[in-house]
């Protein structure tokens, strides 16, 4: 079958999709109005009908018209249709609306049904530890809000994916700001349902009209790759998309959250030398070095000596040849309200002198992010500045080469009346202008920095990709979110993008480094080193680096520094729901690198594994982590391989001509 998608206007606001002739589901606007659908009932005179164009007149009551307008075109891949509708008040008086699905997508019964598993790939940043992919099920219901949730998470990635074995149908929309709307997906009684649906009341006054989003709709075969790679160049043509990887976004990392909230300069640096052993070159100070979210000025309980003794630290890790990042949280501010587990918050310097400069709802609350801080508004030219500066001072004055930004998902609409803003939307649309200054000022002063922008548990808003050149998993919750989420930034980012796997302690038995290096993700880890009795009585976790530990991490961070999987080209050519064991291949230069794991770590798999994408020519296999020969493979068709595992397999296809004159150089060297 071709992924060439059809799409047939019908007189009814709406379009059928097709693929190869088959139906796999109908697009429609939807007005509502105190529980009642406006236009189903309504009577209507189309003005225009076109192949790719229809006009609707809508009588919906007491004389009030509406002219509906509804658009298909092309967006260069045939699998997909960009779709739009406009509605007009072209009658006498104001109509008014609660709820606009623009569209509501009702995926077809028969292509998509209750007998056979159905997966879905739902971007919105709803919860931390989400799955971003998962089985769906008859009775689920989510309302995926993109915009920000008071106290909680929010914004992320507009696109829905619905996937079975055959076929896979994809709902997104590509304007390049962030918009709250939701994204609603249901399996009910008529069906698995999805939509961009605009709630709130709405006023059209007459001649007064609106648009619908950018909304594509596109077919596919296989995962969530295929339609996030098209979200990506679909973004890409308007300006919006990540930066080229430099190297040192794939080198391997260590961060002192094994520390926890009250690190020292002393245990940073104490762990060089064994870092050095590792081949691990970045360093992060993290959370809770500061006095106060907001001023980010060094605590003296953990840092007596302040700027002079970060740069001690700073100088001592560039001297063994290492760099380092500092954690922070932009855009947020203590103002006297709540706590986190480090601490009960006081007031900010900064919200003394400026408690203007937050953002307030429209009942005029104070607007609060995940960790219950108020937020600032970056529409504001003064909190920009402010951004500037601290960016200035962490890189330039107290040394260090890069940021991670963490807990990153958007900013409210801001009704606050002293910013005088034109709309409230502009806060959420200037998010991005704050971490392109960070962005641009680090790299003017570190042109090697590495910034991470870490959306913990979700996926990443959108408009911020421009600005991290290093995504990050994100606090997975276990290892198979780990690949998952590896996958979905080598789609979303660039098959080439380097993605931070986050601490191999969050994997399953927190030793897993196969998942995070099969799958191409750069390793991380947060070990405490050395052990230190007085230091692990402060501590909640131990994340002391045992003998045995230390063997293991010398030989997985040795294993990545040889081969650095995570700067070859990731190849879609395995389903992550349907393929078992599960499948993931990596292209560096004429090698092919294949990873297969089973479900849980302690599970066993023998039985054959298909080695997919071999170019034309013979290969050798080899199991590179245990330095076995598994045979020979011949091209460019699918080989089947007979093999016996647990956990996983990690093997690379080397073509044989290639072995053969490193053979014969090794031959003349000696």
């Amino acid at each position: 079958m071709t992924n060439d998608l059809r799409v047939e206007l019908d007189q009814a606001r709406g379009v059928t999709l097709r693929r190869d002739g088959q139906v796999v589901g109908t697009a429609r606007l939807e007005l509502w109005r105190a529980g009642l659908e406006l236009l189903s009932t309504s009577p209507s005179q189309v003005v225009t009908l076109g192949p790719t164009a229809v006009e609707i007149v809508f009588g919906v009551g007491g004389g009030q018209l509406l002219r509906v307008g509804l658009s298909v075109s092309e967006v260069g891949y045939a699998g997909a249709r960009r779709i739009a509708w406009t509605v007009t008040n072209v009658g006498p008086a104001p109509i008014s609306f609660d709820r606009i699905a623009a569209p509501r997508l009702l995926l077809d019964r028969s292509t998509f049904s209750a007998s056979q598993p159905t997966w879905t790939l739902q971007g919105a940043a709803v919860q931390w530890g989400q799955d971003f992919a998962f089985p769906l099920s008859e009775g689920f219901s989510r309302d995926n809000f993109l915009g920000h949730l008071q106290d909680a998470e929010g914004g992320g990635i507009p696109l829905t994916y619905f996937w079975n074995q055959a076929l896979g149908l994809a709902l997104m929309h590509t304007d390049p700001t962030p918009k709250d709307w939701f994204m609603p997906v249901a399996w009910g009684t008529d069906g698995i349902t999805a939509a961009f649906e605009l709630r709130g009341q709405i006023e059209l006054r007459p001649g007064e009209g609106l648009c619908s989003l950018p909304v594509v709709l596109s077919v596919h075969t296989g995962d969530f790759f295929e339609p996030l790679a098209l979200y990506r160049e679909l973004l890409a043509a308007q300006g919006v998309q990540s930066p080229d990887p430099i190297p040192a976004d794939y080198e391997p990392a260590w961060c002192s959250w094994g520390y926890e909230f009250d690190v020292r300069s002393e245990e940073m640096t104490g762990v060089l030398p064994e870092l050095a052993r590792m081949g691990i070159r970045w360093l992060t100070l993290d959370d809770r070095w500061f006095d106060a979210y907001g001023d980010w000025n060094l605590r003296h309980d953990t840092f007596p000596d302040g700027a002079h003794e970060i740069l001690r630290m700073n100088d001592a890790i560039h001297r063994a040849g290492a760099f380092s990042t500092i954690w922070w949280y932009p855009l947020c501010v203590e103002d006297g309200n709540g706590a986190w587990d480090s601490h009960t918050y006081g007031t900010a310097h900064l919200f003394e002198e400026h408690p203007d400069w937050v953002i307030l709802d429209a009942e005029g609350s104070v607007a609060r992010n995940n960790r219950h801080l108020a937020m600032l508004c970056p529409a504001l030219p003064a909190v920009r500045d402010h951004i500037g500066e601290l960016t200035r001072r962490f890189i330039a004055d107290w040394g260090f080469d890069g940021h991670k930004l963490d807990n990153i998902y958007t900013v409210p609409a801001c009704h606050n009346p002293s910013h005088h803003h034109t709309r409230p939307e502009q806060s959420t649309e200037a998010m991005a202008e704050a971490y392109r200054l960070i962005f641009d000022t680090t790299r003017l002063l570190r042109p090697d920095s590495v910034i991470q922008i870490c959306p913990c548990g979700t996926p990443i808003t959108h408009h911020l990709l421009p600005y991290t050149d290093q995504t990050v998993t994100a606090d997975p919750t276990s290892s198979a979110q780990i690949r998952q989420r590896i996958k979905f930034y080598k789609a979303l980012a660039g098959p080439q993008a380097a993605v931070f796997a986050d601490h191999v302690e969050l994997s399953d038995g927190g030793t897993d480094f196969a998942s995070e290096i099969g799958a191409g993700g750069v390793p991380g880890t947060k070990f405490v080193w050395p052990e230190d009795p007085q230091v692990q009585r402060r501590l909640k976790e131990d994340w002391s680096l045992t003998p045995e530990k230390e063997a293991l991490w010398h030989k997985w961070f040795g294993l990545y520094n040889e081969h650095r999987l995570a700067s070859g080209e990731y190849l879609n050519r395995y389903d992550l729901a349907f393929d078992r064991p599960e499948g993931h291949l990596i292209r560096k230069g004429e090698r092919l690198y294949y990873a297969f794991y089973t479900e849980k770590t302690t599970d066993r798999f023998a039985g054959r594994v298909v080695l997919r994408g071999l170019g034309s020519g013979h290969y050798r296999l080899l199991d590179y982590v245990n330095d076995r020969d598994l045979g020979a493979a011949q091209g460019p068709h699918d080989v089947s391989l007979e093999v016996a595992f647990e956990g996983a397999l990690l093997l690379v296809a080397i073509p044989k001509q290639k072995m053969n004159r490193a053979a014969s150089a090794a031959g003349r060297r000696g």
